[in-house]
């Protein structure tokens, strides 16, 4: 079969199929308020992101920009999105303003991937690889003026995620 989205029941371990389509959906990012999941899916032929509200299960496409866009993570507040946006294989961080469907991108690519928002929502922080080829996370400020590596002495690094502020 294809991938779907499901979200399962921990109380009762009760299995919810959430989208049913014969493109792929995968990636799912909650909404703070639990009413609607963002989510990759090559339904409209190449991947973008999509979201479906929870109560009626109708899903709406979110991004039009762009050859590609993917793992989508939503800001605390949720006006905005952090994406990976590619065109011509040229993969960078792009942010979209919810309200206004504006995409700024906040790096240079061309191989920047797994974006994820600060738990306080002020800088976004995603994998990329410095000059020396070595996989490294950095952080970008909104804005994407302000930028910092964090760098392990020996290794790589991908796939970030944060803690709880509390």
């Amino acid at each position: 079969g294809n991938a779907d989205i499901y979200s399962i029941d921990l109380s009762n371990q009760k299995v919810t199929q959430l989208t049913s389509h014969w493109a792929i959906d995968t990636e799912p990012e909650w909404s703070q308020d639990g009413r609607r999941i963002f989510f990759t899916s090559d339904r409209g032929g190449k991947p973008h992101i999509y979201q479906i509200e929870l109560s009626s299960k109708d899903v709406s496409r979110v991004t039009f920009e762009g050859d590609y866009n993917a793992r989508a993570s939503l800001s605390p507040d949720e006006t905005y999105l952090a994406l990976v946006h590619g065109n011509s294989n040229n993969f960078k961080i792009g942010l979209l303003h919810r309200p206004s469907g504006t995409l700024q991108l906040l790096s240079k690519g061309p191989l920047d991937e797994s974006p994820s928002f600060a738990p306080n929502g002020s800088m976004v922080l995603y994998a990329t690889k410095n000059a020396q080829n070595q996989g490294v996370l950095r952080a970008v400020s909104l804005d994407g003026q302000t930028t910092n590596d964090l760098v392990l002495s020996d290794g790589s690094v991908r796939e970030p995620a944060w803690s709880p502020l509390n």
